[in-house]
């Protein structure tokens, strides 16, 4: 499915769609509006778009409410009783997928509507040392069993990053004040792992989780103007490494012909269907496809928070419908 667009949020007026597609296939932004919320004072929290789905977590009650823009249909999920008194605020990181090619082998993500879909949420343990994931079936309609992972967190505080599905496995990024570690969540096996990331030197300014080809998982780390690719191996003995891919000079690449004074540079969202990051920096947002390394700057975003990517398949007419 094609990258329509992009949801951010501004702040004068709330979340927003901003298309990405040339004419006569570009989508006018006013054609996504967020959510029918059901009452005024009601507040969403969008965390993530995947499969022609977007998840937003209600700040108001413990639910989660997955949307598809295309169609305006959207479901509620009441948080697991097994997390107890959990807030919004509580969750650290959730994930929508479809799940509709569990029983269809042909189905193409893209064309996924909220027949059947699956829902994780995490959250930490109130003693700080454990964190723990459950996932929901749409078809069931039922939460499954809460599973946990060890870990001192103590040390590591938790800004609410999207996931990156790669294989069966859903990845999140865990912020220190300087490492980091990755969460993966195995929903086939229901197995919740820590993963440590590569030895680097240096301080780094930002990471992404990213997928590489043949379901691998990819980590970048960025450097003020500099980016590197690291791509996790696992051997026939099932022994996993971290190897560094390549090293990225954004200078060379986005500035080719001129000098411009960069004072920051942020790692903004990720497509994981075409493997594109969305690179913000102080003078212009970027579009890298890490695979070509093509660099497009045709769209400039105007805010400084977190985008969130969204493919999907759509019909001029199914749009006019909603709209």
């Amino acid at each position: 499915p094609p990258l329509l667009g992009c949801f951010y949020l501004d702040l004068d007026i709330g979340y927003v769609f901003t298309p990405t597609l040339d004419p006569p296939d570009r989508i006018p932004a006013a054609r996504f509006s967020l959510p029918q919320q059901r009452c005024r004072d009601e507040r969403l929290a969008f965390v993530e778009c995947r499969h022609g789905l977007a998840l937003f977590l209600n700040k108001n009650r413990p639910e989660a409410v997955v949307w598809n823009p295309i169609s305006g249909h959207q479901r509620r999920v009441a948080f697991p009783t097994e997390f107890g008194n959990t807030r919004e605020m509580d969750i650290l990181y959730a994930a929508v997928l479809c799940a509709a090619g569990d029983d269809d082998p042909c189905h193409v993500h893209g064309d996924c509507d909220l027949s059947s879909f699956k829902l994780a949420l995490v959250r930490g343990g109130e003693d700080n040392a454990s964190v723990s994931v459950c996932l929901y079936k749409s078809k069931s309609g039922l939460w499954g069993n809460v599973i946990s992972a060890t870990k001192d967190w103590y040390t590591l505080s938790s800004r609410r990053m999207h996931g990156v599905l790669v294989g069966n496995a859903l990845y999140w990024w865990f912020i220190q004040v300087i490492e980091g570690v990755i969460l993966e969540f195995d929903f086939e096996m229901q197995k919740l792992v820590v993963v440590e990331k590569p030895v680097d030197q240096g301080r780094r300014s930002g990471f992404q989780i990213v997928r590489k080809e043949e379901s691998s998982l990819g980590l970048i780390m960025l450097t003020e103007l500099t980016m590197r690719l690291w791509e996790r191996k696992v051997n026939s003995d099932d022994v996993a490494t971290w190897a560094l891919q390549k090293t990225i000079d954004l200078t060379k690449h986005l500035w080719p012909r001129q000098s411009v004074q960069v004072f920051w540079t942020r790692i903004q969202g990720y497509d994981e269907d075409h493997n594109v990051i969305f690179l913000g920096t102080s003078s212009g947002s970027f579009m890298i496809q890490l695979d070509s390394m093509q660099f497009d700057n045709r769209f400039q975003f105007k805010s400084i928070f977190t985008h969130f990517p969204y493919t999907s398949f759509y019909a001029a007419g199914c749009l006019a419908i909603h709209a």
